[in-house]
Formats: C-alpha cells, sequence, structure tokens
C-alpha cells in the first residue's frame, strides 16, 4: 500500500520524496514519466495510473527520442518504453524496472489481404528455420531475443502463386522510422535501417519484389493502412485485441518487454 502527501501536506515530506531514487514503479510518485503517445507503453502507464496507488504525471511525446532528449535535460525523471528501443540507448540510460511478460509484435495487413498475410506467415517461419531472423536480432540488440517466440522445426514450403502483384514490382512498408534500434536513419541522415528494415528487406527479396519504406506518423500509420498507401506495417506493432478486430496481424515475430529507464548508466 502506498501513503501520499497532499497538497497541504508535510514540506519536508515533500522535499523527502522528490530526492528518491527510482529503482523501481514504486518509486514514481510524485516524478514525471515520459512515453510515446498512443503506444503500449502510454496505455501501461495510463492503467498504472488508473489503479490510484501511484500518482506521477504522465508526459507524452510523438517520437520516442524526444523522451530521452527531456531526460537528459532533467525535465522528466524516467521513460517507460519498448525493452529492444532501451536496448539502443544504454550509453545514456539504465533500466531499473522490466515487466515479467513479453508483448507479442506482429506485422500489421489490411482486412481482406487473407493470402498476402498467410505468404507472409510462411516467410517469418522460413526466416525462423534457417536462423535469418536471429542473425539479424543479434546485429541490433546483441543478442538473439527471439528465442521462444517460434518454434519451427520444418522448412516451410512457399507458395507464391496467390501473390498478387503487388504495386508493379514495389513492396510498400509502413514504418515510423525513428524507433532505434527497429527501425531508424543511418548516419548518412537518409537511409532507414534497423531490425524491421532489415527484415522487411528479406521478405520482399523473396516475393522478388523491391523494398520501398514508406515513412509514416505513428498516429497516422494505420489510417493509412486503411488508405491501401502501403501494404503492412512492420514498425513495432504491439498485437492487441482492438488492432485484431480492425486488421490482420500475424502471429508474432517478436517478443518484448516495457522497461522502466531513468538517466544512467
Amino acid at each position: 500500500a502506498f501513503s501520499f502527501t497532499g497538497c497541504k501536506g508535510n514540506k519536508n515530506d515533500e522535499q523527502k520524496d522528490a530526492t528518491v531514487a527510482i529503482a523501481s514503479l514504486n518509486d514514481l510518485n510524485g516524478k514525471k514519466v515520459a512515453v510515446q503517445n498512443d503506444t503500449t507503453s502510454d496505455y501501461f502507464a495510463q492503467a498504472l495510473l488508473d489503479k490510484g496507488e501511484i500518482k506521477f504525471e504522465i508526459l507524452r511525446y510523438e517520437k520516442i527520442i524526444q523522451c530521452y532528449d527531456d531526460m537528459a535535460l532533467k525535465r522528466v525523471d524516467a521513460i517507460l518504453v519498448d525493452e529492444v528501443v532501451a536496448a539502443a540507448y544504454m550509453d545514456v540510460s539504465k533500466v531499473v524496472w522490466s515487466n515479467t511478460e513479453g508483448e507479442p509484435i506482429g506485422i500489421c495487413i489490411k482486412k481482406g489481404n487473407d493470402d498476402f498475410a498467410a505468404i507472409v506467415e510462411k516467410l517469418i517461419d522460413t526466416f525462423y528455420f534457417d536462423g535469418t531472423i536471429a542473425t539479424i536480432a543479434n546485429k541490433y540488440f546483441g543478442r538473439n531475443v527471439t528465442e521462444g517466440v517460434r518454434t519451427v522445426t520444418a522448412a516451410p514450403e512457399l507458395d507464391l502463386s496467390k501473390l498478387k502483384t503487388l504495386n508493379e514490382g514495389v513492396l510498400k512498408v509502413g514504418m515510423e522510422v525513428g524507433y532505434p534500434p527497429m527501425e531508424y536513419v543511418d548516419t548518412d541522415g537518409i537511409t532507414p535501417i534497423g531490425f524491421d528494415v532489415e527484415l522487411a528487406g528479406k521478405i520482399a527479396e523473396k516475393l522478388g519484389l523491391k523494398l520501398e519504406i514508406v515513412n509514416t506518423a505513428w498516429d497516422g500509420i494505420f489510417a493509412a493502412l486503411d488508405n491501401s498507401e502501403f501494404d503492412m506495417i512492420m514498425s513495432s506493432v504491439s498485437i492487441t485485441p482492438e488492432r485484431q478486430e480492425k486488421f490482420i496481424l500475424t502471429e508474432p515475430y517478436i517478443s518484448n518487454k516495457i522497461v522502466l529507464v531513468v538517466p544512467g548508466p
């Protein structure tokens, strides 16, 4: 149980609370917590606040890099973020808490494109079986975060006969390119790179198509898919019941955890 100091509480208690180091969720009382808007971390933070056991302020940002920038400037005390993203910022932050269960991440496809979705599922299985996805994971995360997500014991049989020609030989993939190490821009300031980018390239290659990344803001990415602006979203999309009602979500191709980070190391 928690006890909270009201607006007329003891000043010494308030000063004491303000100096408490954040080592877990229990230490967030009175703190400012950054999240990227409309993400599972955002939903998790709001649900935690709604329980009423801990009182803190949620600051929502359009880009994850803005969360880290403001933490560096001491405008926020901590960030709730995906584990795979936190791994890209370990030089400036440290993880002090992690949820026990990973959240499944899938590829999002417009309703009605069942044949295409089935082919994508087979391709993911193929990359699990031949080790491609483990290689990409080790490259961007420094470890194989795909272990235990899928068990593929035999090479899948790929039947591309039902694949309709997409966008005149191009596979268009919607991403918000600003979420390292999943999808971000290389040092040239132009070229998209990252786990999702490389995996999307492997999918396009197997389909005999040219990959085109459509950089789209997160708050409009699902509407853009509905408008057929690209063939699928591959941008760290958490599989939720709400999204499954509106779209086709593949089985998970990677698992992820929400973590709490503070300045560090």
